[in-house]
């Protein structure tokens, strides 16, 4: 074979063993939902590998972990980034929107809300 179809397949085969934790790990979760619609099992399936995918690598990089415990962490984070996203994007909007109140309780202490 030429060596950029080498190289393409190479691509390829490197992004499908990054995703393949994860894409198992959502699909092993969606066996446990009864009731979903095709756009609900692949919404949930593009959520559980994007969040598996990014977290895994951050985790892994920031602890060192081996190759295969990063991949365990992957396919755990893909069965319950479906569920946990919604309340996880709930409480951080929560906690941001008092931010701008503390800003200014500690720069002009009595102007701002107080949250």
């Amino acid at each position: 074979m030429s060596k950029p179809l080498d190289d393409i397949f190479e691509v390829i085969g490197a992004g499908l063993s990054a995703i393949a934790p994860a894409a198992i790990g959502a699909a092993v979760a969606q066996a446990w939902e009864k009731g979903l619609s095709w756009s609900q099992r692949l919404v949930q399936w593009g959520v559980g590998i994007c969040v598996s995918y990014y977290v895994t690598g951050g985790v892994s990089s920031w602890l060192h972990l081996d190759r295969f415990i990063a991949q365990a962490i992957g396919f755990v984070l893909a069965m319950v980034a479906f569920r946990a996203t919604p309340a996880f994007i709930a409480g951080f909007v929560a906690a941001a929107s008092t931010i701008p109140g503390r800003f200014l309780d500690r720069v002009a202490p009595g102007r701002g809300d107080g949250a």
